[in-house]
């Protein structure tokens, strides 16, 4: 499966909310693996490689049979982490810079550096070996109750 992120919003929130999307789909994985784990033989495996930088978008096809796709180096390294993902027996990978535009503290996951086909410099990236816990470092900034006018908008109930 294939998401993107980022078409209408910011880098930093398109970040957060693909970390998010991670944490909603282990979750929910989860859910499903003990829902139905007496009536299926092997649980759902699965991994998530996630990347930002910048790729083509578009539809791409030929008469009347398109696709709405992403092409480019970052669509193909999330690609390559996810791949990855199987080799270092964890479940979701992501690039520092995912990490650093999405304002995660550094020292919450754990850091490796690994070779990309195609690259010639090892990528700096996190290991997460369960994607629930994104979820709480992903949480929106409480908003300033002071507006920029200055009036107190703090409300109570």
């Amino acid at each position: 499966m294939f998401a993107l992120f980022g078409l209408d919003v910011d880098r930093a929130t398109a970040c957060r909310q693909a970390l998010r999307t991670a944490a909603l789909i282990a979750s929910n994985v989860a859910y499903l693996n003990h829902r139905f784990a007496t009536e299926v033989r092997d649980p759902i495996q699965y991994g998530i490689g996630i990347h930002a930088g910048e790729a083509i978008v578009g539809d791409i096809g030929f008469r009347g049979r398109t696709v709405f796709t992403a092409l480019g180096d970052s669509v193909n390294v999330a690609a390559r982490l996810q791949d990855m993902t199987k080799n270092l027996n964890c479940l979701l990978i992501m690039s520092e810079e995912v990490c650093k535009i999405a304002g995660l503290s550094a020292d919450v996951l754990t850091r490796r550096e690994i070779q990309i086909r195609g690259h010639d410099e090892p990528m700096t990236v996190r290991v997460v070996e369960d994607p629930t816990v994104l979820a709480s470092l992903t949480e929106p900034e409480p908003a300033d109750p002071l507006s920029e006018d200055g009036e107190d908008n703090r409300s109570c109930s």
